[in-house]
């Protein structure tokens, strides 16, 4: 009888760790589906200070998660740091790789000057993001982020050759005010903002 019940026991705990697994695997899913609806917009606190020494509440963060397909858990994405007195001349931007494991959400750079960020603690909703940001330093970041339609990516990044839903980086193109919609041609060197050691392209106060 006790080897019967030690049996049921053990039965049990399995099917409940395995219950508990699904559904944080199933919450992932879930949450990542509502990330990649949009961009997201806001200020990031002591980011900007931790990050390029800024300080200041005129500067702005928008984010936009690109999903690997249908129910993924990970991806690519961009990020775009900005001053919004002057957001086409004082600017940060860098691609990154995302996923969720657990309900802590990673973002890896491209860059590897920009710090891994883990974002934890947070509320997700379709309209608005907010929670806390470690960005590697001793200070945890508190953040509220709205779900918004940004039209400024090809602005902000030059176009890679290639195809990704991020981007290849071969070649750097940017978009000209003159040219057709659909058409893209290759900037001069001179006018390419200042690239780090990885794709981030800064300019202005976020020029290091």
């Amino acid at each position: 009888m006790k080897k019967m019940y030690t049996y049921l026991l053990m039965v049990l705990m399995l099917s409940m760790a395995t219950t508990t697994f699904t559904s944080c695997e199933t919450e992932d899913q879930y949450e990542a589906n509502i990330l990649i609806e949009g961009d997201w917009q806001g200020y990031l606190g002591t980011y900007y200070y931790d990050r390029w020494g800024l300080t200041g509440n005129t500067y702005e963060t928008t984010i936009r998660f690109c999903g690997n397909g249908s129910w993924a858990t990970s991806g690519r994405g961009y990020e775009v740091d900005y001053d919004t007195r002057s957001p086409f001349n004082d600017y940060a931007y860098c691609e990154f790789s995302w996923s969720i494991v657990n309900g802590v959400i990673t973002l890896i750079y491209d860059d590897s000057m920009w710090n891994p960020v883990y974002i934890t603690n947070y509320t997700l909703y379709n309209d608005y993001f907010s929670g806390t940001i470690n960005d590697g330093t001793r200070r945890d970041i508190r953040f509220r982020l709205k779900n918004v339609n940004f039209g400024y990516w090809s602005t902000y990044s030059s176009y890679y050759d290639g195809y990704y839903d991020g981007y290849y980086d071969d070649y750097y193109y940017s978009r000209t005010r003159s040219a057709e919609a659909d058409s893209t041609v290759a900037a001069p060197a001179d006018s390419l903002p200042a690239a780090g050691n990885g794709k981030s392209i800064a300019k202005g106060a976020f020029k290091k």
